[in-house]
C-alpha cells in the first residue's frame, strides 16, 4: 500500500497538539506534577474500517499529594474543574460513573472531545490519583485501494472432462461471500471475542478468514458424485 503524502506527519502534529494541551491542562489541575505524556512509537492501527485509520494514543497518571495507600483521597471538586475547564477550551466535556479496572471500585470519568480527538481523565473514588488519557483524531494513513473482485479459477469453457463448476462459489475459487479478502462489513470480530458492529469490517462468516472457497478448497470445481 503506498502512503498518502504528507499523512504521517500530519498524524504526528495533531498527537502532538493534543499532548501540549493535555499538558497544560495537567498544569492547571493537578499543579507540580504533569506527566511527560511519552508518545509511543507507531501510532495504533484500525483495520476495521475502510479505509484503515490510525491513531496515536498515550497517558501518564498522578497521586494527590495528600493521598496515602489506604485513605480515600478523592477530590469531586477536582473532577468537575476537568469539565469546566474543558468547556472552557471549546471541549464538548461529560462527567460519566464508571468502575475503575483494577480494584473493582467505583471512579468518576470526565471525557473531552473535539474534532476527533480525544481527551480523558479518571478519578477513582478509592484514592486521591488521576489518570489522564489523549488520543489523537483517527487518520489514514494509506491510499484506499478498492477491493476489485478476482478472476475466476476456471470457467465453463475451462472445465476438465468430467467436472462441474463449484455450486458454492460457481467457479470463482474463493470464497464467495467475501470474494478472498477473508474479511467483510459486519463480520465476526477478531479472535479476542467481542460483538459484531454491521459498520466495521470483521472476519468472513463463510471462510473464516481461509479466503478459498469452504467447498471447492480453491479449485472452482467438483467431481460429479
Amino acid at each position: 500500500m503506498a502512503e498518502i503524502p504528507g499523512a504521517r506527519a500530519g498524524l504526528l502534529r495533531d498527537a502532538e497538539e493534543v499532548r501540549a494541551y493535555l499538558r497544560s491542562l495537567a498544569a492547571r489541575l493537578t499543579p507540580g506534577q504533569v506527566p511527560e505524556f511519552a508518545l509511543p512509537d507507531e501510532p495504533f492501527g484500525d483495520w476495521g474500517t475502510e479505509p484503515a485509520t490510525f491513531q496515536y494514543s498515550f497517558h501518564g497518571h498522578v497521586r494527590a499529594r495528600d493521598a496515602r495507600p489506604g485513605r480515600a483521597a478523592y477530590d469531586p471538586a477536582l473532577a468537575s474543574r476537568a469539565a469546566e475547564s474543558l468547556r472552557e477550551d471549546g471541549w464538548e466535556s461529560r462527567v460519566e460513573a464508571a468502575k475503575y479496572p483494577r480494584t473493582g471500585g467505583r471512579e468518576v470519568v470526565v471525557v473531552g472531545v473535539r474534532d476527533g480527538r480525544r481527551i480523558t481523565l479518571s478519578f477513582p473514588r478509592d484514592h486521591g490519583a488521576v489518570l489522564y488519557r489523549g488520543q489523537s483524531r483517527a487518520l489514514p494513513l494509506y491510499e484506499h485501494v478498492p477491493h476489485v473482485r478476482p478472476e475466476p479459477a476456471v470457467t465453463p469453457e475451462s472445465l476438465e472432462p468430467g467436472w462441474a463448476l463449484c455450486y458454492e462459489c460457481e467457479g470463482l475459487g474463493y470464497c464467495p461471500a467475501c470474494e478472498g479478502r477473508g474479511w467483510v462489513m459486519g463480520g465476526r470480530p477478531g479472535w479476542g471475542g467481542g460483538i459484531s458492529d454491521p459498520d466495521r469490517l470483521g472476519r468472513c462468516p463463510e471462510c473464516f478468514t481461509e479466503r478459498v472457497c469452504p467447498i471447492c478448497r480453491g479449485r472452482g470445481s467438483l467431481r460429479p458424485g
